[in-house]
């Protein structure tokens, strides 16, 4: 038996009710070290580590429902560093129970009800490419940028996916318990190629070759699919029928590498693994951030195309999103579009909606007046909850029930504010009914 679950009696004052009740012990230890919070939280994730807290864990939400998601993967690391030196290789791929608990116990001190699992997409899909990588003892994983592991001149040297290598082994457990714990179909989080292909060659080398051989980036692209992603793919859905599979693609974005080449470049790769007959279904991409265009760009970004224009409708973008991802939209808080024409854009195309707040508008060390910081954005948060209220009273699709459109607090770290993250989850509780849509 574990510290702090000495007997019943103990395990009930200690692991069940919501779990809100150590979220103030949590956030002295992460903003003052207290002593006193550290011992409760070690205790708490001692007998998380056992199993003795399994069938807490979830308190599912009914998918009629808007709550708030986020990822909180960095945030339970840091705790697990600080509280007994694990470092971020042992965290990520040292046990799989342990990790994937720690970061439901997480989510439930913080009020979140609808789970998620995530880790370092993109360090993991260049590692599982043999990208040399950082692994600090207390932050996550990254590729080591001053040496890339394949050359865009050389698409023959892509790796074929090895089912057998050590990220490939460690995602697949992640799912298997991840369904298991959190009793969801779970969600398998891989690099897009675009972002994949940034990782193991380069940003910068990527983005010159944007301008000076476009063609030579879509063959890379395309290899990269054919020979990685979608044998990764077919793996796990074999491994794991119930997996969706989410390309997440921030680096081949419109606000980075421009409209034109978001439209030309980072789409056409990830629509062919969307058009494999068995699995494609059930990829998608939800993470674009730039939903308008702008004439002055970089050079590249006009020339990538030839005489093709820089620029791209609102429309252009928007249906692109939409052929990445079709039962859902994103809007995130890069994007620039009024969230109303969201909510219009989710109706004709019977599409739900998440919508996202940035991480940096509850970062603790970001926020100078929090008198005017927290009513603004408390208002912000109801504004996002009723727009996604409005859409889910308003649709109805085939996938609804899955992805039924919350709001998205786009990271929680360390250095959030997690007494503001609390804030947020109940004020969005405050718009959890979702009236029946009436036909």
């Amino acid at each position: 038996m574990m510290p702090g679950c000495t007997n019943d009696g103990h395990r009930e004052s200690l692991c069940t009710g919501p779990f809100s009740s150590h979220l103030y012990g949590l956030a002295r230890f992460l903003e003052q070290g207290a002593e006193d919070a550290a011992r409760r939280l070690a205790e708490l994730f001692a007998a998380c580590d056992a199993g003795l807290l399994d069938d807490l864990l979830v308190d599912p939400a009914p998918p009629e429902t808007t709550c708030l998601k986020t990822s909180c993967h960095l945030l339970a690391m840091s705790l697990r560093y600080r509280l007994e030196g694990l470092s971020a290789a042992r965290f990520y791929k040292g046990d799989t129970d342990r990790y994937v608990r720690s970061n439901l116990l997480v989510q439930r001190i913080l009020g979140i009800r609808r789970p998620t699992l995530g880790w370092p997409v993109y360090a993991f899909g260049a590692e599982a490419l043999g990208q040399q990588m950082f692994y600090p003892p207390d932050q996550a994983p990254g590729s080591d940028p001053g040496l890339p592991a394949l050359s865009l001149e050389h698409p023959e040297d892509i790796p074929y996916f090895d089912p057998g290598c050590e990220i490939a082994k460690l995602v697949r457990e992640m799912l298997l318990r991840m369904a298991d714990l959190g009793r969801i179909e779970p969600v398998a989080h891989l690099p897009a190629p675009y972002s994949l292909a940034a990782e193991v060659v380069g940003q910068q080398n990527l983005i010159l070759a944007l301008s000076q051989a476009p063609a030579a980036v879509r063959r890379f692209l395309f290899a990269l699919v054919d020979r990685f992603l979608a044998p990764w793919c077919e793996d796990l859905h074999r491994s794991v029928p119930s997996v969706w599979l989410e390309l997440s693609d921030a680096s081949g974005s419109p606000m980075f590498i421009g409209p034109r080449n978001f439209l030309d470049v980072s789409v056409a790769p990830v629509l062919g693994l969307r058009s494999n007959p068995e699995w494609g279904e059930r990829v998608f991409v939800a993470n674009y951030r730039g939903d308008t265009s702008r004439a002055r760009r970089s050079g590249g970004a006009r020339r990538s195309t030839g005489s093709a224009p820089a620029v791209a409708s609102v429309g252009e973008l928007m249906d692109a999103k939409r052929v990445c991802c079709p039962w859902f939209v994103t809007r995130l808080e890069a994007d620039s579009i009024d969230i109303e024409t969201y909510v219009e854009f989710c109706k004709l195309n019977g599409m739900r909606l998440y919508a996202g707040i940035g991480a940096t508008r509850t970062d603790r060390n970001s926020i100078v007046d929090p008198d005017t910081h927290i009513p603004a954005l408390l208002a912000d948060v109801e504004v996002r909850a009723s727009a996604v209220r409005e859409v889910g009273a308003a649709v109805k699709n085939e996938l609804s029930d899955i992805w039924p459109g919350d709001v998205y607090l786009e990271d929680t770290n360390a250095e959030s504010d997690l007494k503001l993250v609390a804030k947020i989850a109940d004020t969005v509780g405050r718009y959890t009914a979702v009236p029946p849509v009436q036909f």
